[in-house]
């Protein structure tokens, strides 16, 4: 069988979602941490120290499940990723009916005038077209127009990036199949089609990100001092624990799962042994996270301007039993859960948008091969 997978690349883990790919249809199988602080701060030299340890566990899971990983992604590292809203004036050679060859040729162009000779392009995503005046979310396909003004999200990354990216994956013998942008990563692992403002959260290792898309494909993302590393720290200094120990309880322990006994959890400390009580523990955390994504959603809700948006969560603490009953209690607006309830970070997204392409292959979706043809066959005449 063919498979694929996403790479997603955190300060403390890495993350490899992995999918069976059948006649256009992706089914999701697991999702593998793999426990490896960063030593350095490029997220490249990060990969390419751990490329092996990587393979390694693709081939696990090729053996276990008994498929071929034809395709790796990786989400594209904020670091690394540019991005601009561009538009342009498209002219057709005669007055004609827009076929999809229009489409790619003016996106192109746009590629040709707003990118850079060394510049990769990630992502081209057309937000909007106009033709003869009227406006049209769709590729208008069909239309009757001599020039179509076209308004387009790139994302790209420098060449020399991609290609360091592409050797490491060429060294394993793996077929590297490009980037994802973290935003659309975001997105796809809750959502599946377009509806009102979409906002998803990203709960990270050193900080958080949330991204937002309004209805006219405005997209917003930014960066929020508030991730695990934090948290912890919390809890180590709220219960006098080092830093090892506070990680050990916050993993282990910490639930958001009413318990409805009183209940003692013993840990080693030095020499000696420390009882701490579940309820102080979890309560504590509770209402710290709880504090910390209500200041989160009030930066939500300056850029969207209003309530009426469905929110997302993903990250590590889904992994906690009850966190969604903790957000629910401290939101004011329509909650999502993951399509992946089980999801640890947004490899699974990555590799759903890396395989699909949503929002970049509309135009062709519904051709047939004739209909391809003929739109060749059109576009020189």
């Amino acid at each position: 069988m063919k498979g694929a997978c996403a790479i997603v690349l955190d300060s403390d883990r890495i993350f490899i979602s992995f999918a069976i790919l059948k006649r256009g249809y992706l089914t999701f199988l697991k999702e593998v941490e793999v426990s490896i602080s960063r030593k350095s701060s490029n997220a490249i030299t990060y990969l390419k120290e751990n490329a092996e340890i990587i393979n390694q566990k693709i081939k696990k899971l090729e053996k276990k499940y008994s498929f071929r990983v034809e395709k790796i992604f990786l989400e594209l590292p904020w670091a690394f990723a540019n991005k601009r809203v561009v538009e342009e004036s498209y002219t057709l050679k005669r007055r004609k009916r827009i076929t999809s060859r229009d489409i790619s040729s003016a996106k192109k162009s746009l590629e040709d005038r707003f990118l850079d000779w060394d510049d990769f392009c990630v992502h081209n995503v057309v937000m909007h077209y106009t033709v003869e005046g009227v406006d049209y979310d769709r590729p208008p396909l069909g239309v009757w127009g001599r020039k179509m003004k076209v308004r387009s999200m790139l994302v790209w990354v420098k060449d020399k990036i991609y290609k360091e990216v592409e050797d490491i994956f060429d060294n394993l013998d793996r077929n590297f199949a490009g980037f994802v942008s973290p935003q659309l990563s975001m997105l796809f692992s809750a959502f599946t089609k377009k509806e009102k403002t979409q906002a998803v959260v990203s709960l990270d290792y050193n900080n958080s990100r949330f991204m937002i898309r309004d209805r006219d494909d405005f997209f917003f993302s930014k960066e929020v001092d508030f991730g695990l590393k934090k948290i912890i720290e919390k809890l180590s200094k709220r219960f006098l624990l080092s830093k090892t120990l506070a990680e050990e309880v916050f993993y282990r322990y910490v639930s958001f799962k009413e318990i409805p006994y009183f209940k003692e959890i013993t840990v080693k400390k030095g020499s000696g042994y420390l009882n701490l009580s579940t309820q102080d523990v979890n309560s504590f955390m509770k209402g710290y996270i709880q504090s910390q994504i209500s200041v989160l959603l009030e930066q939500v809700k300056k850029v969207t301007k209003n309530n009426d948006f469905v929110i997302s969560f993903i990250g590590r603490l889904n992994k906690k039993e009850g966190f969604y009953t903790v957000l629910r209690d401290c939101l004011s607006c329509s909650l999502k859960s993951p399509l992946q309830k089980t999801s640890l970070s947004s490899s699974f997204g990555c590799l759903r948008y890396g395989v699909l392409r949503f929002l970049e292959r509309d135009h062709k979706k519904n051709e047939s091969l004739l209909q391809s043809i003929s739109n060749i066959y059109k576009g020189y005449f």
